[in-house]
């Protein structure tokens, strides 16, 4: 017979990655199209490359929030489809998770790029554990044996 932490250790891990990555999406995308780009957002990447782009930076800033909405998205399909639930691959998590790496390079690539080294840490941080949780959701996206 299978005890309790084995049968719903799986299902449980799921749900806790896939809420936290609701919040994390749903929090920082919906803030930026509700409250639209700040002021501090031009005055730290007008000077960089994207300052010398018609609407560079503003393109940044929304795409940034249509990437991060995207997440969110992904984060709600897999939920409402009650992939934690199963004992198979979760694909809609596992998207939520890719698209999570592409929105924390982006991320990162603005930090960097205004030497906020110590902000670029961080997404440099989040990547990686994104990366373990999405070894954990979806192993066969980890190392080949």
């Amino acid at each position: 017979m299978e005890s309790f932490l084995q049968r719903w250790a799986r299902p449980l891990l799921l749900l806790a990655v896939n809420l936290l990555y609701l919040m994390l999406w749903g929090f920082a995308g919906l803030s930026k199209l509700r409250g639209g780009e700040p002021p501090w957002f031009a005055d730290k990447f007008g000077p960089t490359f994207l300052g010398a782009i018609p609407h560079g930076v503003s393109l940044s800033f929304w795409g940034l929030a249509a990437a991060e909405c995207l997440a969110l998205g992904l984060a709600c399909v897999a939920l409402a489809r009650g992939e934690f639930l199963r004992s198979r691959v979760a694909p809609w998590l596992t998207a939520t998770l890719l698209a999570s790496l592409g929105v924390f390079l982006c991320l990162g690539f603005g930090l960097w790029l205004t030497g906020d080294f110590n902000g670029g840490f961080q997404q440099f941080v989040y990547f990686g554990l994104t990366l373990v949780a999405l070894q954990q959701v979806h192993p066969a996206a980890g190392p080949a044996a």
